[in-house]
C-alpha cells in the first residue's frame, strides 16, 4: 500500500467516514492516479481539473458520479496531499 493511500485511509478513519464513503473516495483517487499513471500527490491542479472535465464530457458518466469523484479528490487534496 502506498504512503498516500495509507494517509488517506487514516484521515478517513479519524473523521469516522462510513465504509461506503471511504471506498468511494479511494476509487476516485485511484481513477485519477490510473488516468495519469502517476501518484496523485505528484499531479498539478491543472491535471486534476483536466481529469474532471474529461469525466464530465464522457457521456457514460452521470453527473452524480462526477460529483462523487470531485468530492473524493477534494477530500484527498484538502486532508492528505
Amino acid at each position: 500500500m502506498t504512503p498516500p493511500r495509507q494517509k488517506m485511509i487514516r484521515a478517513m478513519e479519524l473523521r469516522n467516514l462510513s465504509h461506503h464513503t471511504q471506498r468511494s473516495y479511494l476509487t476516485a483517487v485511484t481513477g485519477l492516479s490510473r488516468h495519469y499513471q502517476k501518484s496523485p500527490d505528484k499531479l498539478t491542479q491543472e491535471m486534476v481539473e483536466d481529469y474532471l472535465v474529461y469525466l464530465k464530457n464522457d457521456k457514460d458518466n452521470a453527473l452524480s458520479s462526477c460529483r462523487a469523484v470531485f468530492t473524493g479528490l477534494k477530500f484527498f487534496y484538502n486532508n492528505v496531499a
